[in-house]
């Protein structure tokens, strides 16, 4: 918190409700994507998401070293990483929920069997349903 020790406490609190109000703001994965391309820059993206791997990977039970040479990240950020698992698990396991549901509903839209009833071994045909557009 150094970098912004001139801000006030309403600053701050200001600004993580701003961040709140933008996450919660999309219906769809195509909203959210909107929303991630105009407020993160591709390195802030790429942060976020290999984070994300970090954490996961402490949870399988990975060691540091093993996940530092996997990933190519620092043994600092996978301890930041692993300090603020320990501090709220919670984070991932809403991650991986919801990561399960669009998982599901995209399998169940992404393709539609054609054919006459009494046709034993259906096509199937692609229908142009992607993962952005699962609703929340």
């Amino acid at each position: 918190m150094r970098r912004y020790k001139f801000l006030t406490k309403d600053d701050i609190y200001d600004a993580f409700n701003r961040l709140r109000d933008a996450f919660l703001a999309a219906k769809n994965g195509d909203e959210v994507e909107k929303i991630i391309k105009g407020l993160l820059t591709h390195d802030e993206k790429l942060k976020i998401g290999r984070r994300i791997l970090v954490a996961e990977y402490i949870r399988e039970g990975m060691g540091i070293d093993e996940i530092a040479k996997t990933l190519k990240v620092g043994k600092n950020t996978i301890m930041s990483v692993a300090k603020k698992l320990d501090e709220n698990f919670l984070f991932l396991d809403l991650i991986n929920k919801r990561r399960k549901k669009v998982e599901n509903e995209y399998a169940r839209k992404k393709y539609r069997l054609i054919g006459g009833p009494k046709l034993v071994f259906k096509k199937k045909e692609y229908t142009g349903f992607k993962r952005k557009d699962v609703d929340r």
